[in-house]
């Protein structure tokens, strides 16, 4: 097999270095980068250096380089290399550098470039960006690196394995002719450990150097045939090819000497009379994953006429062929960082206007791909504004959101394994129990109270993740409610987000400017419900991206049930504050005396109640509860108590003091925006029943029931490790 030849360097061999065929000049003809020469010519041996003139604007540096090769080693002990550097803006002009060695033995290195204009193939220095690295970096160290590089050449290290190091792919050097496949394959390959000879039909398309082809496809009726060889997975594959094989004999050859299990007859039988070339892909299997992509498997890809194969015409030329993959979901979930955990996850989005839309593509961008796309609204004119969806013709519009969705979606990657589902129905009547044993994760995009409360009534499986995501204060708020354990209700995360209001002063002013804007006497907060609403896609997107992340990442660490809170644009056009509250555990008990009425309290209140009562040991104790009252489904939230410092207990009794009540009740009802109001009381019977007394029943008829504005209220009795809850009501 020839050498790689480095065509536009003529008469290179006839020379003693590279840059004798360009005129030398003085240091003193470089102007100011001279003071740079100085610190840069330790690096060379002996510290001598030559300057030559490339072009008119570069130079080159010319020195030898010790790169303590030992004698087995391809390279000398002193290597020559040229450094080019630009005479007016070194600073920020990235040098380039290559061996002065007209027989350097560029075919057994990786990490080589292509030939850089008439100049010989240059080192590759830097994994990352070479002008990102240089402008953090010097001229001395670049120098520096040019000489590292040698010297891990030398001792065969520019790979390095051993130190977590990725193999670099084969080099490329015809990028005239194309093949594209789907990368999946390579994961199901490198797992197969018996060696395989596929054939599959591929299509050159006749008015683009381009080639494409499904490898599952084994029904050849394409105008190419494509060879996939395999060596099995005992095979690893180190050896980094600089050459490469040139006639149709040679290629054959080299598979054969490989141990690929190549079938001609098998081939020659699979030609159609349409048949034009056949592509031979060799599968090579590394030691460790190839550099950009996650699996071990590179290649080399070689085209032949059909007419040499099938007459075994060894002395043919074939061609080279560069491979790209096409972007499939393995490949996403690569490329967007995506944990293992969700990549295989049912996820169900109920709602697919401008936020559910937004995550879709979201996710599956990022290969999560079991989507369930559910939606009963149509598309209008004006959701172009803001949806993932966008396009102005007639035609777009009255589709429904989900169904046009999946099919915008189903044409961004190739050989999907499963297209999102997508269904034109109602949120709530799509979660039949045979499809909650598939979904993993529910999303609820529709910004609907209804739907919450539907969602609070469905028993889930174990295994469910509920995700609420809505917008507030005209877009800049966004709410993100993250249910790890699906048992717990999602009313219970905005019980705690009233709770959190009393103390901080950021969400105190969200509900206050939401509230404004908002004819809920219950409820505010995600108020964001009208088709017309002024907010701009930028806004809607950022919020959704967030939203995205925490999704993804929802099986990762420890997680527990919580609230995000994204704040746009609070410090300047473009910002974003973000609030994660943890949601308690919420202890549910049926009311005493009256089970149509159900109690909801946070565990670290009644926690605090019980200890109370255990603190005051003999004496009764008590205080006055505050929370917020669900007529419609008949459930009480006490969500904080009050006890007033000129309180009284005894054995036998307990009056509850006034001090400090009224400003308790006023800061409560502003912080809370007047959702937080005051429920009753509770008191401890530490000698007695947790039943109601005859003085209990007198007071709370005489004393508190007037207090409540609508005529419901709570008695609640407790003792150190029990608590009973009684309906109060006119």
């Amino acid at each position: 097999m020839p050498l790689l030849q480095l065509p536009g360097i003529p008469n290179l061999t006839i020379m003693d270095k590279v840059s004798d065929k360009y005129p030398k000049i003085e240091i003193t003809a470089i102007g100011a980068l001279a003071e740079e020469i100085p610190s840069i010519a330790s690096v060379f041996d002996d510290g001598c250096f030559n300057l030559v003139e490339l072009n008119g604007n570069t130079i080159g540096l010319c020195g030898g380089i010790n790169t303590f090769a030992r004698s087995k080693s391809a390279l000398q002990r002193i290597e020559p290399v040229v450094i080019a550097i630009s005479k007016i803006d070194w600073q920020t002009n990235v040098p380039f550098s290559f061996s002065d060695n007209p027989k350097f033995p560029f075919d057994k290195f990786a990490h080589v470039n292509y030939q850089h204009g008439d100049y010989p193939p240059t080192f590759c220095l830097s994994r990352e960006n070479i002008d990102d690295w240089y402008a953090e970096h010097t001229l001395r160290e670049y120098v520096e690196l040019v000489a590292q590089w040698l010297r891990d050449a030398a001792k065969g290290k520019l790979m390095k394995i051993t130190e977590n190091d990725e193999f670099e792919p084969q080099r490329i050097h015809n990028v005239d002719q194309l093949l594209m496949r789907a990368s999946y394959m390579d994961a199901l390959l490198e797992s197969h450990k018996e060696a395989s000879c596929d054939l599959y039909s591929i299509v050159v398309l006749a008015d683009l150097p381009l080639a494409y082809g499904c490898e599952q496809d084994e029904d050849i009726t394409g105008n190419a045939i494509g060879v996939r060889l395999f060596a099995g997975r005992d095979k690893v594959d180190d050896t980094w090819y600089a050459r490469y094989p040139a006639t149709l004999g040679e290629l054959l050859a080299f598979i054969k000497e490989r141990d690929y299990p190549l079938d001609l007859e098998k081939i020659r039988s699979a030609v159609i009379e349409k048949t034009e070339f056949i592509y031979f892909q060799i599968a090579l299997l590394r030691p460790v994953r190839i550099i950009g992509k996650n699996t071990r498997i590179n290649y080399l890809c070689f085209r032949a006429k059909v007419q040499d194969v099938v007459n075994n015409n060894g002395a043919a030329p074939i061609e080279e062929i560069t491979i790209w993959d096409f972007t499939d979901y393995d490949s996403a979930k690569y490329l967007s960082l995506t944990p293992d955990s969700i990549f295989m996850k049912h996820v169900c989005i109920l709602g697919c206007g401008a936020v559910g839309s937004k995550i879709a593509y979201h996710l599956f961008r990022s290969g999560v791909s079991f989507l369930h796309l559910v939606d009963n609204d149509k598309m209008m004119p004006h959701n172009m504004v803001r949806h993932a969806l966008s396009s102005y013709k007639p035609e777009s519009f009255l589709s429904n959101k989900a169904i046009a969705i999946k099919k915008s979606l189903k044409d961004i990657f190739y050989g999907m394994p499963q297209c999102p589902e997508a269904y034109n129905e109602d949120a709530l009547e799509h979660l039949t129990p045979e499809r909650l044993d598939i979904i993993d994760i529910i999303i609820d995009a529709t910004a609907s109270v209804h739907v919450m409360y539907g969602l609070d009534a469905i028993s889930f499986p174990e295994k469910t993740r509920i995700v609420r995501v809505a917008l507030s204060e005209g877009g800049d708020v966004g709410v993100i409610y993250l249910g790890i354990d699906s048992k717990q209700p999602l009313a219970d995360y905005y019980m705690e987000i009233l709770r959190t209001s009393l103390s901080n002063d950021e969400i105190y002013r969200w509900l206050s400017s939401e509230r404004k804007n908002s004819t809920e006497n219950i409820r505010v907060g995600e108020g964001c419900h009208s088709n017309t609403m002024r907010i701009s896609d930028d806004t809607i997107s950022a919020h959704a991206a967030l939203m995205t992340s925490a999704i993804r990442h929802i099986y990762e660490g420890k997680q527990c049930n919580r609230i995000i809170l994204y704040f746009a644009h609070r410090d300047f056009p473009g910002s974003m504050q973000t609030y994660t509250l943890p949601v308690k555990p919420y202890n549910q008990f049926a009311c005493a005396n009256d089970t149509a009425w159900t109690v909801r309290i946070p565990q670290d209140l009644l926690d605090e109640i019980r200890l109370k009562a255990k603190i005051a040991g003999q004496k009764e104790n008590g205080g006055y509860l505050f929370g917020h009252i669900d007529y419609k489904r008949k459930v009480i939230y006490p969500l904080i108590h009050y006890m007033p410092r000129d309180s009284k207990g005894t054995k036998s009794g307990f009056r509850l003091g006034t001090s400090g009540l009224k400003d308790f009740k006023n800061k409560t009802n502003q912080r809370s925006i007047g959702q937080i109001k005051y429920l009753g009381d509770w008191h401890s019977h530490p000698a007695c029943s947790l039943d109601m007394s005859t003085i209990d029943i007198s007071t709370c008829y005489t004393d508190v029931l007037p207090q409540l504005k609508d005529g419901i209220g709570l008695c609640v009795i407790t003792k150190s490790n029990d608590t009973k809850f009684f309906l109060l009501s006119k």
